[in-house]
């Protein structure tokens, strides 16, 4: 694994904490600022650090003393719901078709994931392997098994528990608060995560609905590519839809010191403010082409206060004032 890699997580993630932490009666606004995160995301599809979302979901169980907010955030929000990931199981026929398929795509939605459906002769063992530098994560671990357990229930109904659980976490008092976890025989620092599933059970029809508002199958399913230059322009990608980013709010997102960003985008030939630029100019172009939208409004959600700021941004970039750019379209 290169060291170097920024890892990734598809957005429409950001929704499950923030259902999770709104139900809790928890401001979510404070937690995702605590965290850099960003507290609005328009696009499902986009792209986020995958870091944040550790620091996220244990400061949250420390602070609001929910040792069991990593399943409640799985149960609040099933994989399933999610609406970069739904469709992308939507039309499998049964759970056997539905794990495989997901083992396969499962990439496509965080870096940093391995799942395998594995043949153990007398079951089957749906299985996540850990990767090394977030290895022993409680509540992600609990967030993480609670949801394998609903995808396999998708078949099976709500009262389904699987007959064993293997977890790469130490022993801890936490799982006696994921009601999931209850009725399962289970043995804790292991090499991987896995949940038993009897071979009967994968034959079972699937009964799944498609999240509203995305009833249209993905076509893109290809594993995240986490290599610096593109996450990087990934991240600023998705930050600048909603507000003026600093270098130094990347470097706080990317877990890195300012010095270390500035040297490594030297290293890649990128200037932050270019970056930037690039991407407020990408996201104004594709917002004027809707023409009702006021341009006051445009400059409002890529984080300007004026829109005279705003104007003279995009004159810089493309020569034409807002206005103009689209009478031109």
């Amino acid at each position: 694994m290169n060291s170097e890699n920024i890892h990734l997580v598809k957005a429409a993630f950001h929704a499950q904490f923030k259902t999770a932490m709104e139900l809790c009666g928890v401001s979510s606004e404070y937690y995702f600022r605590q965290v850099n995160l960003p507290f609005k995301v328009s696009d499902p599809e986009a792209m986020l650090p995958l870091k944040p979302f550790f620091h996220l979901i244990n400061r949250v169980a420390i602070d609001e003393n929910m040792p069991g907010f990593g399943c409640f955030v799985a149960q609040s929000t099933p994989w399933h719901k999610v609406l970069s990931l739904g469709p992308l199981i939507a039309n499998c026929k049964n759970l056997k078709e539905l794990l495989e398929k997901f083992c396969e795509i499962a990439s496509s939605q965080s870096s940093l994931v391995k799942f395998s459906l594995v043949n153990a002769s007398s079951h089957f063992d749906f299985c996540y392997t850990d990767i090394p530098i977030y290895k022993g994560d409680i509540q992600m671990e609990l967030y993480r098994i609670t949801s394998m357990i609903q995808l396999v229930q998708l078949a099976t109904g709500a009262q389904w528990s699987p007959a064993n659980i293997r977890l790469i976490i130490p022993r801890t008092a936490a799982v006696h608060s994921c009601p999931l976890l209850t009725n399962s025989k289970i043995s804790f620092s292991q090499p991987d995560s896995a949940i038993s599933i009897a071979a009967g059970v994968l034959r079972l029809p699937v009964h799944l609905e498609i999240p509203k508002g995305n009833t249209r199958q993905r076509k893109n399913s290809a594993t995240i590519d986490t290599d610096f230059a593109v996450s990087i322009r990934q991240i600023i990608n998705t930050y600048t839809q909603t507000q003026l980013i600093s270098i130094e709010d990347v470097a706080r997102i990317s877990d890195m010191s300012v010095r270390t960003l500035q040297r490594r985008l030297k290293k890649h030939g990128m200037k932050f403010t270019d970056l930037v630029n690039q991407a407020k100019f990408a996201h104004a172009k594709s917002m004027l082409r809707n023409k009702q939208m006021p341009i006051k409004e445009i400059a409002a959600s890529l984080g300007y206060s004026e829109s005279a700021h705003f104007t003279r941004a995009f004159r810089r970039w493309s020569g034409l004032s807002p206005k103009k750019f689209r009478s031109n379209l």
